[in-house]
Order: C-alpha cells, then structure tokens, then sequence
C-alpha cells in the first residue's frame, strides 16, 4: 500500500488551487477584455481566422486612404478643368468679335492683350499643384510641367499615370498626362491648346482675319479644344463616381468583416458573467478546503 504523506496532499491541493485560479483569472480577463480569444491557446482556430480578418481590415483601411486621397486630386482636377472651358470659352467670343471686319487693327492689338491674360492663366491652371504634386505632370514632380519660351509651351513631365490601388486586384489612375490633356498628344483628333491661345494672339496683333493662322481659322479651333477638355472632365467625372463607389464598398466590407470577427472573438457577456460568478465561488471554496486539509507543520506548533 502506497503511504500518502502530508507533503504529496499538500502538493495535490496546491495544483488544485493553480487550477481554479487559472480557470477564474482567463475569466476574469475575458470579463475585462470583453473577447473569449484573448491568447492563441483560447482558441487556435479561432485565433487564426481573426488575425486574418484583422489582417483584412487593415487592407480595407488602406485602401480607403487611398481613395480619400484620390478623390480631391479627382475632384480638382475638375475644377481645374472647368476653369480651362471657361478661358477658352472666354477667347472664342473674343475672337468671334474680333472676326468682324467693322474693328479697327488698334482693336484686335488691344484684345491681343486680353488673349495673353488667358494664355498665362490656362498655363497656370496646368501647373497646378494637389497636395505638393504637379496634378499634370506624370511621374515628374520637381518643376511645374508646362512652361512657355520662344513662342511655344513645352511640356517637361511625362506619361506615367500614377495609380491608386482601391482593392486587391483594382486600381484607378489618379491623374492624366498634361501634354495628353492640353496638348493632344496621342489622341487621334487632339490639339494644342497652347498653341490655338498663341496663334489667336499673333493674328490679332497682325490683324489677320481671314488668313491660313487667322482670327476666323482659330474659332474652329477653339470649339475643338473645348471639346477636348470636355471629354477629360467626363473623364475624372467616372474617375470620382469609381472612387466613390469603391469607397462605399469598402464601407460596407469593413462593417462585414467586424461582424465576422466579432462572432469569432467576442465573448458572450451573459455567459462569461456568469462563468466568472461560479470560478468565483469555486476558488473561495478551494480556499477554504485548502485550509482545512493541510495541516500544520511542526513549525506551526513551535511558533
């Protein structure tokens, strides 16, 4: 027969009390926490699949980072556009006026004047900066794409799209070549703006009306390059409707993806209360037994 010593029911009620209050302490962080998964031995599989979703969200979240800061470049790339019609809206009625042949050569010399006020705000227009970027210059961003010398605009950026990942397997470009947009540059009808506002200027001050360059050959091709710019705005118009409905998606994916995690993870608050309540009691009856079966030591006797 094996003798049971004190020391072997001291042992075996000690391991009982680490047992209980390991039992009520994860309880108690589950109470605190108000998650069932609080470490990778509560629940494995559990475990995994939220690091997963977790890991999931924070794609989401990126992206809509991304979005939100693609739709004010979108949204002012459209104004800027718009602002273009206006000027070159602006530089038809004046070449239109001009076409009559009821205004004197003085006339035309002063309306130059005001065709070059447009010029240098179109250009302007197309150096605008988004956020510390050339909204039209490509990739390069160093010094503004469009500058004028020696009669013409030349463009210094060049054709790269930046884009911007709104999912997984989907991106939209954020931007558009400017030498694409104001100059024409692979499109099969495409004009320079620049130079349509550089020649309605020179055969107004030459007083050139009806010549190969003139006043009424540069009305055609100012309807032209309004329709250009038109078709850009069209453009980033479905740029922003994308981007608007992707980050409406995302929206609805992250509210998705917490549901899913929480199901996972989250404790049932009724059932860990009550969890808590029983591990309670049973630690504080463990207590009690424990004190009553261990007996005192020969120590204790000599105190």
């Amino acid at each position: 027969m094996m003798r049971i010593t004190q020391q072997t029911i001291s042992t075996q009620v000690t391991e009982g009390l680490q047992r209980s209050f390991q039992r009520l302490a994860r309880t108690q962080e589950a109470v605190t926490s108000g998650r069932r998964i609080n470490h990778l031995s509560d629940d494995p599989i559990g475990a995994t699949r939220v690091l997963e979703l977790r890991g999931f969200e924070q794609s989401l979240t990126q992206y809509e980072k991304n979005l939100n800061t693609a739709l004010p470049a979108f949204e002012q790339a459209d104004s800027v556009l718009d602002s273009v019609i206006d000027r070159l809206v602006r530089a038809k009625e004046l070449a239109l006026a001009m076409a009559n042949d009821s205004n004197s050569p003085d006339q035309r010399l002063q309306t130059s004047k005001e065709v070059r006020e447009l010029l240098n705000q179109v250009l302007s227009l197309a150096n605008t900066k988004v956020e510390n970027r050339f909204i039209f210059a490509g990739f390069v961003n160093g010094t503004p794409p469009f500058s004028e010398g020696g009669g013409v605009v030349s463009y210094s950026g060049d054709s790269g799209e930046v884009l911007v990942q709104t999912s997984a397997a989907s991106s939209i470009p954020m931007n558009v070549p400017g030498d694409k947009v104001f100059q024409g540059v692979g499109l099969g009808t495409g004009v320079d703006i620049f130079d349509i506002c550089l020649d309605l200027e020179s055969a107004l001050q030459n007083n050139d009306v009806s010549g190969a360059s003139g006043i009424r050959t540069q009305i055609g091709r100012l309807d032209v390059a309004v329709d250009q710019i038109l078709s850009f705005r069209a453009e980033f118009g479905a740029r922003v409707n994308n981007a608007q409905v992707a980050k409406d998606a995302i929206g609805i994916m992250k509210i998705q993806n917490d549901e899913r995690r929480s199901q996972i993870e989250d404790a049932d608050a009724l059932a860990v209360y009550s969890d808590f309540a029983r591990y309670q009691q049973a630690f504080q009856a463990a207590l009690q037994s424990a004190s009553q079966v261990i007996q005192p030591s020969l120590l204790d006797f000599l105190r």
